[in-house]
């Protein structure tokens, strides 16, 4: 009976660590849609679901690496056919996140802006570039 115990604690304790973690990043939510700009400034839309990204109309399988943080600065790590990628939320608002094409493996955090994103406003692209890069 005293092995089961241990057991059932350790399940436990597993469960209760996968919702804090959980609970922790959900803050920061990736999927659901999106007005964005490119650097052209054409205004557009992405969908994103749990494993596709929708880009005016065209899906795109994609995969989250991880969910990272970096100060108050949260990211997630996606990858699509080879590619690396970060959404990064720079601002405590979560509405706002800008997609960057990252110029190196060891930095996720600067490289190629892609495109500014706002789940509520269209957003600028100079703007978030010039407010939200490094």
């Amino acid at each position: 009976m005293g092995k089961m115990k241990k057991i059932m604690a350790a399940v436990l304790l597993s469960l209760s660590l996968v919702l804090i973690a959980a609970c922790g990043t959900s803050s920061a939510k990736l999927e659901g849609e999106w007005k964005v700009q490119t650097g052209d400034k054409k205004n557009g839309v992405l969908v994103f679901t749990k494993d596709t990204v929708t880009v005016d109309g065209e899906e795109y399988p994609y995969k989250q690496k991880s969910i990272e943080k970096k100060g108050n600065l949260v990211y997630y790590k996606i990858e699509q056919h080879g590619e690396s990628y970060s959404v990064i939320f720079p601002d405590p608002d979560r509405n706002i996140a800008i997609m960057i094409q990252p110029s190196s493996e060891k930095d996720d955090l600067s490289g190629l802006l892609l495109y500014a994103m706002n789940k509520k406003e269209q957003p600028s692209y100079e703007d978030y570039a010039k407010k939200y890069l490094k």
